[in-house]
């Protein structure tokens, strides 16, 4: 028990003694807390600039240009009067699409042919694209289907009848999990744990790099270790997954309980990672460069940037040993869609069985570099001998 308590104060003193693994498993925390969300914290991208071109100049041009003015999505910023002062707005990005209403396009639909309306949108920003698309296609849509049911209305038919025939089938969207369909909710519950992640990585592997061969049997030390991680992760991981999602909003439906439960093993696998990230790499500078060039393959691997359907398998197999992996899935399935305990056991199984194959994996480091140190001893000892 004694070497227990010394290697966890041997492990809190060198977190906390060291500044540089201060900022980055504390500061580092606060500083991505605060400025990470910010940008997200809109949930959706509204009123995207667009050019309008109206060639036809009538009153059935303007009230649809009113129309998908009026829509959040995007808003008409500009009135050009050809297509080449358009794209010149375009190219200096004060403009992401234009809108091309051609000429005789009132005429059209007073005889009832086809008016079309051309739509140019950036799709070099794909969330650009996205948003001018959708909103200027509802509104095209709308204004459409009123034009053909006053012409069936003018030609006898029931009121009823005709809007059954422009319409037979109304569409209703339910966003499910995700009430305001918005990016901020998607995004930064996932994104928490692996900041979480990343950040434990980089400040337990230095100080890995850093300590002392320590005292007592390795299981002792490295239980030790474990101890204080989840004393320290204790008060950190509550503000990352409990705190923060409800200062930004996010939604929640499922208990503590269950997230505390998922979080355990998630510190515990992680921190292990790290020792045995420390015991191959060795030196603190290797183990930042490597960890901060995984960053973004832990980003990729995680399956929320990227839908996991769409990984190749091998990669796929390869991110199940990254503990951020059966964490984002878990904890995003309890906090955000309300899973009990039965509906990720898979997952949390899937975490505890990592925290046994990364501590096998640091005792058996920890045990060779011990013995290679005894050896190194063993050998300095006849040189040193007076003769």
């Amino acid at each position: 028990m004694s070497d227990i308590l010394f290697a966890l104060r041997a492990e809190l003193r060198g977190i906390f003694a060291d500044r540089q693994v201060r900022l980055i498993i504390l500061a580092a925390l606060v500083i991505y807390a605060l400025v990470y969300p910010y940008p997200y914290r809109a949930e959706l991208l509204r009123d995207v600039p667009v050019v309008l071109v109206d060639l036809d100049r009538s009153t059935s041009s303007a009230e649809l240009a009113r129309r998908v003015n009026a829509s959040e999505a995007v808003a008409l910023s500009h009135d050009a009067p050809d297509m080449i002062a358009a794209i010149r707005l375009v190219q200096e990005r004060r403009a992401y699409g234009v809108l091309v209403i051609p000429e005789g396009f009132e005429r059209g639909l007073l005889r009832g042919s086809q008016s079309p309306v051309a739509l140019y949108a950036d799709a070099s920003y794909f969330l650009m694209y996205q948003r001018v698309m959708q909103g200027a296609a509802v509104p095209l849509r709308q204004m459409g289907a009123e034009v053909e049911m006053g012409r069936l209305i003018s030609q006898g038919t029931a009121p009823d009848v005709a809007l059954s025939q422009v319409s037979p089938a109304v569409q209703v969207e339910v966003p499910l999990f995700n009430p305001a369909a918005g990016y901020a909710t998607y995004v930064l519950p996932a994104a928490f744990v692996l900041i979480l992640q990343q950040t434990m990585l980089m400040g337990l592997a230095l100080v890995a790099t850093r300590r002392g061969r320590g005292r007592g049997h390795p299981v002792w030390r490295i239980l030790g270790r474990m101890v204080a991680w989840v004393a320290l992760y204790a008060l950190l991981l509550p503000v990352y997954l409990i705190v923060l999602p409800a200062f930004y909003g996010l939604p929640h439906l499922g208990n503590v309980t269950a997230l505390l439960m998922l979080g355990l093993p998630f510190v515990l696998a992680t921190g292990l990672l790290a020792q045995c990230l420390a015991a191959v790499f060795r030196r603190g500078e290797v183990v930042q460069v490597v960890l901060l060039a995984l960053g973004l393959p832990f980003f990729f691997l995680s399956g929320f940037a990227w839908p996991v359907e769409a990984i190749p398998a091998h990669l796929n197999a390869l991110a199940q040993i990254i503990p951020s992996t059966p964490a984002i899935d878990g904890i995003v399935r309890v906090s955000q869609m309300g899973a009990t305990l039965p509906e990720i056991a898979h997952r949390l199984w899937h975490l505890w069985a990592l925290v046994g194959v990364f501590a096998a994996v640091a005792l058996w480091l920890e045990q060779s570099a011990g013995r290679a140190g005894h050896e190194a001893e063993e050998d300095a000892v006849p040189a040193n001998r007076p003769r």
